[in-house]
């Protein structure tokens, strides 16, 4: 199963990292491989929550995918599994977990930001396209997505 891992250390609390990531209207201001995000459950976020995704690049749509919380710890993490995917995406199932890991002594400001998306693939097409060019791709998205994050909550 592939598996993409990249971090990004912010000049925020992990807390303020933590709700702001999980505030899915404001998803696709700073996550470069999303259109649109809503949460398909009533607030707040928990395990069990429900997650719809409308996946794409440059602000194009692709495909949706859903999926569930099947882990939401405030503020150090959370993991979203896929539960159903768009014939269309090339990935049938996966999981994106995201870590919040604070920097330096008690107290201080800083936040390590991981994300790990794991994934399998569709068909034979879909892995020789990952790993010719999609991953790549994939992971240089992640990292820009990162980047943006880091610099609206540098900005507040």
């Amino acid at each position: 199963m592939p598996r993409i891992e990249v971090s990004i250390d912010i000049a925020a609390a992990p807390a303020d990292v933590f709700r702001f990531c999980h505030d899915v209207t404001r998803r696709a201001e700073w996550d470069e491989r999303v259109v649109h995000a809503e949460l398909i459950s009533p607030t707040p976020i928990r395990q069990g929550s429900l997650l719809r995704i409308d996946a794409g690049r440059g602000g194009r749509f692709a495909f949706t995918w859903d999926a569930e919380y099947v882990e939401y710890q405030f503020p150090i993490g959370s993991t979203v599994r896929v539960i159903d995917a768009a014939p269309s995406s090339p990935f049938r199932t996966g999981s994106e977990r995201w870590q919040f890991s604070s920097l330096g002594p008690p107290g201080s400001v800083g936040t390590r930001f991981t994300v790990i998306w794991e994934y399998q693939l569709r068909g034979l097409l879909e892995r020789i396209a990952d790993a010719l060019t999609q991953r790549a791709s994939t992971r240089h998205a992640i990292q820009r997505s990162l980047a943006n994050l880091k610099a609206i909550l540098e900005r507040r």
